[in-house]
């Protein structure tokens, strides 16, 4: 034993020494971050073989700072297979703000690889590491991640969901002094005004993006945004302003080539010049722009935008057969838009499966590494740092439970969020409507499983009050870490009195007088919320709630402690 302690400290202290350059080399690396993060990541590719040799931290700090680098860079990070290992050192080693990091680089990765829920719960992680109250918190950093919840709902197509997020960008880009990223938000902010139907708000924000991008010297980036207002003015045959727009998008905005040819990505151009022309009665020249769009096919867009626009020209034109023969293609380009956008609807919900997976392969890893800290903590014990082996035991298992909430909270949100869109798409394609039957049906049996742990009625319990408006008004503020107000706390009383009366009256009836807080929780538990959002809801710590919920228990039931709290309420 007392060999072992020997050689112990002898390793700690060979391994404190090794490879003193180490900080340097990661020093330089911060230091060009931010404005080179090219360099900052040729800096780190150079000591890539002495890295193998630094502290275990100094190399779990490289590996961040090299997925931090390639992020600015604009490189893909779908490859890196390092960042679990990085974010299990840091959620155990690292300060607050290297938690944030972690966790945001970590759904930077699954944001690569296609997995927006999966990306979307790390960067909520992230914000949850923040600590937004202190004065050296790294504003920057938030808004950042607040921008990039904002593109993934915007590529799932939750323009509400993605707007409370620009607007939390906004707020922490101008607590950062972060003028460039505040003006790329009401850049941004637009396209989800735009998905919202709220036309005044695309106009509003897109001219306070064009006056202030100009002001700060980015002509090109001014420039792109009026192509926005070209649409705008053509709509409200405002020819004037919309040539101006198209003009200024043409010469500054960077996105044509040597030849006069827009690039790859940006061909809806050639739509809008070509409705200029033809509301300018230049028919010839509409004609000429439309049928640019068909040279590019691989967007079906620019093949039903360049056959719209022909099928009206010669509309104009009186040419019967021309269309015809447009309006037979635009139909069938139409329908192979629509086709896609169902796939497209397929897929989001197939993020949930991949979800699902995802959580799945997480649990088997911290089942492992569960083992894992097992071994270390005997280790420890025989080293006499006993202590500190319990303490990283205790904040794994609880990294563990955490997990678990958030895949339910999570499921529960997707559930809710199914049942509503198969309402809404009764009248569309039967083929589509059978898609969403089958993932409720998933859906239903994934949350089933949760049955097994609960109370036998409360898997019926669930479903009975699940379509209840208030309740999932609740599951939603959970979601989103927002405090219900006292009317939709008295909605909920209201729901449970009337659906559920026996249990309702024996509570009321009881002799031990219950505070509101307690009245809540038994609600909440009753209705089957979860600790985590228990927490939200009542805006109290999970140790509170804890306590509550013992003295509900000694209260209401006459037991100690409160595991056997939620099976004893159920069964009133």
């Amino acid at each position: 034993m007392k060999k072992l302690l020997y050689w112990a400290i002898w390793l700690i202290g060979i391994t404190a020494c090794v490879n003193p350059k180490g900080k340097e080399v990661l020093a330089e690396a911060e230091r060009l971050m931010q404005a080179s993060p090219d360099s900052a990541l040729l800096v780190l590719e150079q000591a890539k073989k002495e890295a193998a040799t630094y502290s275990r931290r100094n190399r779990m700090r490289y590996l961040l700072l090299r997925a931090e680098a390639m992020n600015k860079a604009y490189l893909p990070l779908d490859s890196i297979t390092y960042m679990n290992e990085v974010l299990d050192y840091f959620l155990s080693h690292g300060n607050r703000d290297e938690r944030m990091r972690a966790c945001y680089l970590m759904g930077s990765v699954w944001r690569d690889r296609g997995n927006s829920p999966l990306a979307l719960q790390y960067y909520r992680d992230a914000i949850g590491e923040a600590d937004t109250t202190e004065t050296d918190c790294d504003y920057a950093q938030v808004s950042r991640i607040y921008a990039q919840m904002a593109l993934l709902f915007d590529r799932q197509r939750y323009p509400q969901m993605e707007l409370e997020q620009w607007k939390q960008a906004m707020r922490y880009a101008l607590l950062a002094k972060d003028t460039l990223m505040y003006i790329q938000c009401q850049d941004y902010i637009s396209g989800a005004y735009f998905l919202l139907s709220k036309e005044d708000s695309v106009v509003y924000f897109t001219q306070q993006a064009y006056r202030n991008y100009s002001k700060y010297g980015r002509k090109d980036w001014a420039a792109a945004t009026q192509i926005v207002m070209a649409d705008y003015y053509l709509r409200y045959d405002s020819l004037d302003k919309a040539k101006q727009a198209l003009d200024e998008y043409r010469n500054n905005s960077g996105f044509f080539e040597s030849d006069g040819n827009v690039s790859s990505g940006y061909e809806i151009f050639y739509y809008y010049i070509g409705e200029y022309y033809e509301k300018m009665a230049r028919l010839d020249s509409a004609v000429f722009y439309y049928r640019k769009l068909l040279n590019y096919p691989a967007d079906i867009m620019n093949a039903e935008s360049g056959y719209k626009g022909l099928m009206s020209v010669y509309t104009r034109m009186h040419e019967v057969d021309s269309v015809a023969k447009y309006a037979h293609l635009f139909a069938n380009a139409n329908d192979t838009a629509n086709l896609r956008n169902s796939a497209h609807e397929i897929s989001r919900t197939q993020a949930l499966y991949d979800y699902s997976e995802s959580q799945r392969i997480a649990v088997e890893k911290s089942e492992e590494n569960q083992r894992l800290w097992l071994g270390l903590c005997a280790c420890f014990v025989m080293l006499s740092f006993g202590g500190t082996g319990i303490y990283l035991y205790e904040r794994k298992q609880k990294t563990t439970r955490m997990l678990a909430n958030r895949k339910y909270t999570d499921l529960m949100m997707q559930y809710h969020q199914a049942t509503e869109e198969l309402q809404s798409i009764r009248s569309n394609k039967q083929q589509f409507q059978q898609q969403k039957e089958q993932e409720i049906e998933k859906l239903q049996q994934m949350l089933a499983v949760y049955q097994e742990h609960t109370h036998a009625g409360q898997w019926e319990l669930e479903q009975s009050l699940l379509q209840h408006d208030i309740v999932k008004r609740m599951h939603q503020h959970a979601y989103k870490l927002a405090v219900p107000s006292d009317a939709e706390w008295n909605d909920l009383q209201g729901v449970v009195e009337k659906s559920l009366p026996e249990f309702y009256a024996k509570l009321s009836a009881n002799e031990a007088q219950l505070t509101d807080q307690e009245w809540k929780v038994c609600l909440l538990v009753k209705l089957n919320f979860i600790p985590s959002e228990l927490t939200v809801l009542l805006n109290l710590s999970k140790q509170r709630v804890t306590n509550i919920r013992t003295r509900l228990n000694q209260k209401l039931f006459g037991e100690s402690g409160s595991r056997t709290f939620d099976a004893n309420l159920h069964k009133l």
